[in-house]
């Protein structure tokens, strides 16, 4: 099943970035985009009182928290109804002014939104190969900001590095996460895969586990009052 895949693999979001916040005890929180629920656990062991809202039932059925289908353009969530707004790895599916709107909308005067990008760290030469073999599409740039307008003012960014420890195995069920594998054919998933083994079997060559690289683009606005 691909969310139980994807929470196996994929990364969490590091603490430093989630301290662009502060303390998160007792905050009001939509996790937006929140799926299975990766963030939302880390932030209810921060003490945050969190709903998640996500277009896939299915993946909100393995996050702990309440959930409401909807979107980023259409939450059905109150007025100023949560402190803050969480967004990690779901912005590049958002129309970026319209789901400013709403976010605006369902924040309480002066509620901020954090939103978290993790990505390959593709400025490591061998981690840039590896992004290319999978069809990663890691594109965001450090000088990357996000701009939801409706009067939304950045407070702070940061970049924060990290690294998951992770077997070719693992790399390869990774890339049976990403959209390029999903909407392939089996020919083409079947290349992909043979691709990345070979990579570790020959160019990059590694005995069990690996150390791979990550950033994690991190952003905090401040709706206005």
């Amino acid at each position: 099943m691909l969310s139980e895949l994807y929470d196996a693999v994929r990364p969490g979001y590091p603490e430093a970035a989630l301290d662009l916040v502060g303390d998160w005890s007792g905050l009001r929180v939509c996790d937006l985009g929140a799926g299975t629920g990766i963030l939302s656990r880390l932030l209810l062991e921060r003490g945050a009182d969190v709903v998640a809202v996500d277009p896939d039932a299915a993946a909100l059925e393995r996050n702990p928290v309440p959930g409401r289908v909807g979107t980023a353009e259409s939450t059905g969530l109150p007025d100023a109804c949560v402190d803050v707004v969480t967004v990690a790895q779901a912005w590049h599916w958002f129309d970026e002014a319209t789901a400013g709107e709403e976010i605006a909308r369902i924040l309480a005067p002066g509620g901020r939104l954090l939103v978290l990008i993790n990505q390959l760290d593709v400025r490591v030469d061998w981690v840039l190969r590896l992004s290319r073999i999978m069809h990663a599409g890691d594109v965001y740039r450090p000088e990357f900001r996000p701009r939801p307008g409706s009067g939304f003012e950045l407070v702070t960014h940061s970049l924060v590095e990290f690294a998951t420890s992770i077997t070719v195995d693992g790399v390869v069920d990774l890339a049976r996460t990403r959209s390029y594998w999903l909407r392939s054919n089996e020919r083409t998933r079947e290349r992909v895969e043979s691709n990345l083994r070979g990579y570790f079997a020959g160019e990059h060559p590694i005995a069990e586990a690996m150390e791979l690289p990550y950033m994690c683009l991190a952003y905090l606005l401040r709706a206005g009052d």
